[in-house]
């Protein structure tokens, strides 16, 4: 590895994956530690049937194009950010360098920052071609390759201009979100700090629900049980990011604490955002109703759903010491989904979990003193 490459590695390649690893752990427990082999459906079988939808079905398709789409431009917002910042600046250097040699080394750095994404179009590619889906398997292939190439383009305009910035693109409220209440601050967060990790999370759950349910006949087929599993491990899945928001609270917004606001006025605003924030897998269900589920199954998957999204907020009001102490309480709540699925007693969970997110609030929250997280 010749020293330029190594430089770009080190500065670019290596602080993204580290501020982004919370990110990373969470999708690789989505797309491997929650799938189980209940039922009879295995790792390899789920990722088969999601490849599957992908090279058989355009908007599948597109959607995760979209998803690949925005990490691509995450990461060209960590790299303009890192090569803005004074003590980057060092890296114009290498605009002395032939523009070709150049462009080949931020060409490398970009498919280090994609390596996600490229290990998962191997078997895309792979599957794509044995089973003759070449068509979308060809148009993924391009896809990838195009958005490597213009990212690595624009960074080499970036270093060729030290860094200047010609427009900014800014995620921005409309005008009737101008009102500040406190459920609008955290919006505002999700919007502007939290919309890849956002994104990642509807579109696993969304893209489960279209998939589950796609030609299901709800009078032939009663049993939910597999789909609830998927469902919650998609639903617990927001636990990163319910944690994040709350590190924001304890950071940025502790003085409303110390208002005298009631609490159960605090429970309603928290409850408001979090249906905010279930909309998406909201509007997914009831497309499917009552075509492919029943309105009592519908239902059940609201009220479940709300309830967890609940339950995690209520969570977050004990301290711990480091993002995984977290992620493993919300294991053991993935685990009593798993029981519950098993002995057919998932409504009696989901009037638990909903229940104790609103015991555990309000017996929680003046007690709780927030103590800075190192992970975050």
């Amino acid at each position: 590895m010749n020293i330029q490459r190594r430089i770009l590695f080190k500065s670019l390649v290596t602080p993204f994956y580290r501020q982004n690893a919370a990110l990373l752990v969470f999708v690789y427990y989505m797309m491997t530690l929650a799938i189980g082999r209940a039922n009879g459906v295995g790792l390899l079988e789920y990722h088969y049937s999601l490849i599957r939808g992908m090279l058989t079905n355009a908007p599948f398709l597109l959607a995760v194009l979209g998803l690949w789409l925005t990490y691509a431009i995450k990461c060209g917002q960590f790299v303009t950010n890192t090569l803005q910042k004074p003590a980057f600046s060092y890296l114009y250097q290498l605009s002395l360098l032939n523009v070709r040699k150049v462009y080949w080394l931020l060409l490398q750095v970009q498919l280090m920052l994609f390596l996600p994404v490229l290990s998962y179009l191997v078997a895309v590619m792979g599957i794509g071609y044995h089973e003759h889906w070449i068509p979308f398997a060809n148009l993924a292939f391009l896809f990838v390759v195009f958005v490597c190439a213009v990212c690595a383009g624009w960074y080499l305009y970036l270093l060729q201009r030290q860094g200047e910035f010609p427009f900014v693109i800014k995620w921005k409220l409309s005008s009737l979100l101008i009102r500040k209440s406190y459920s609008q601050f955290l919006v505002r967060y999700v919007l502007e700090k939290g919309k890849l990790l956002f994104f990642v999370t509807k579109l696993y759950n969304c893209a489960s629900l279209y998939l589950m349910l796609d030609g299901r006949d709800p009078a032939r087929h009663t049993d939910i049980r597999m789909m609830a599993l998927f469902f919650s491990a998609g639903m617990l899945g927001h636990g990163i990011l319910v944690h994040r928001l709350k590190e924001m609270e304890n950071t940025g917004l502790s003085f409303y604490r110390s208002l005298p606001v009631p609490v159960s006025r605090r429970f309603a605003q928290y409850g408001w955002f979090y249906f905010y924030l279930f909309i998406p897998e909201i509007i997914a269900i009831i497309s499917r109703t009552p075509s492919c589920l029943t309105y009592a199954e519908a239902g059940f998957f609201i009220f479940f759903g709300y309830g967890i999204l609940l339950l995690l907020n209520s969570l977050q009001l004990y301290n711990y010491t480091n993002l995984k102490n977290y992620l493993v309480n919300v294991a053991q709540l993935f685990f009593a989904v798993i029981i519950a699925m098993v002995t057919r007693q998932l409504l009696t969970l989901s009037i638990i979990f909903f229940v104790l997110a609103i015991i555990l609030f309000f017996h929680r929250y003046y007690r709780f003193e927030p103590q800075q997280n190192p992970d975050l």
